[in-house]
């Protein structure tokens, strides 16, 4: 079965997702929406991410329909699944509207950055006839599955501790900067920080609560620019810690990595290693093993997860609306321990 897709928004985000789906087995491109007149007529050059310049289309996106606005796209009986890439506060509103459309959805992170927004779309999710999935990467991404599997089959033994660091230079490549207006975009802590938070959730469970510190104004005014958290568990010997930030200097780039610390081994992975981004340190063994997973990304594979979801007919499990929300929710536990200076305690 192939399943048609119209994708709402082409920045960089917009435009990884497009080329991706043309790779992508059972899906189809065949519509697009930008209100940017250049993007609109077919022009897609430009625009960058965290992880380099989005390159331009090996395609001409003339050759697909290119609709005025998101409602236009909704309504277009050729598009069965819709990918919404707009910037994070307009997400809700048009994850709902599509739903309502009778459409399949895949949605950036975050749900959201307002509580009762995300919970919105949870209900507007459960009586819908399509699908919604958001689209947390990391949970897809080769080397973190690897980790994800690595824990739950206590492989190595238990887990002692768990650090997770995501830090890049300020993002100036957006639509108009909305991504530095807090208010938008909800900071680093929603919009880069909550990677790790989702990760941490989807391995280790919830926690009972979260202490945070964190500062900003270097680069978004009133927001969250660089943030530490440790994640609180009932077992208190299990160490678990997030740090994000993207207020660095425009030469540093960006980078992500994890180390955590097992009875019998320590797995490294920093992606700016490049052909040896996951180590591990086992017990025993004299040299290090790099672990090669698939040449892949988690933006490729949830895709295609979700496109191959939708092909049989099943409802996507490695992420839910409602664990979506969930995010979002431990995110602003993270917010109100910055604010209070005290750990806060977390039931979702």
């Amino acid at each position: 079965m192939t399943i048609k897709v119209g994708v709402v928004g082409v920045g960089f985000m917009g435009k990884t997702h497009t080329d991706i789906y043309l790779k992508t087995p059972h899906a189809q491109l065949v519509a697009f929406c930008d209100q940017d007149p250049k993007k609109a007529a077919g022009d897609w050059s430009g625009g960058g991410g965290n992880l380099g310049e989005a390159k331009d289309k090996a395609f001409d996106p003339k050759s697909l329909t290119s609709h005025a606005t998101p409602e236009a796209l909704f309504a277009d009986p050729n598009v069965d699944l819709v990918d919404i890439t707009l910037p994070t506060y307009l997400h809700a509103q048009y994850v709902i509207k599509a739903l309502q459309a009778g459409k399949h959805v895949l949605c950036e992170k975050p749900l959201s950055t307002d509580l009762k927004q995300a919970q919105s779309v949870v209900a507007a999710a459960k009586k819908a006839k399509g699908k919604l999935m958001i689209a947390q990467c990391m949970r897809f991404w080769p080397e973190w599955v690897w980790l994800k599997e690595a824990v739950r089959s206590k492989r190595y033994g238990k887990v002692h501790s768990a650090v997770f660091r995501r830090f890049a230079s300020t993002p100036t490549w957006t639509w108009n900067q909305w991504i530095l207006n807090a208010k938008l975009s909800g900071s680093a802590l929603f919009d880069l920080h909550i990677h790790d938070t989702d990760f941490i959730r989807y391995v280790f469970g919830d926690p009972t609560a979260v202490f945070s510190k964190g500062n900003g104004g270097k680069a978004t005014k009133g927001g969250i620019d660089h943030i530490v958290t440790t994640y609180l568990y009932a077992n208190k010997s299990l160490l678990v810690s997030a740090e994000g930030g993207w207020n660095a200097d425009p030469s540093y780039g960006f980078t992500m990595r994890y180390t955590v610390v097992f009875d019998k081994a320590t797995a490294d992975f920093d992606i700016g290693r490049t052909d040896k981004m996951l180590q591990l340190h086992e017990t025993g063994k004299k040299d290090t093993e790099v672990i090669k997973c698939r040449a892949s990304t988690g933006w490729a594979d949830e895709i295609a997860y979700f496109v191959e979801c939708l092909s049989k007919n099943v409802t996507p499990k490695v992420t839910t609306p409602a664990d979506a929300a969930k995010s979002v929710a431990l995110c602003h536990a993270e917010l109100k321990s910055i604010k209070t200076g005290k750990p806060v305690p977390f039931k979702a």
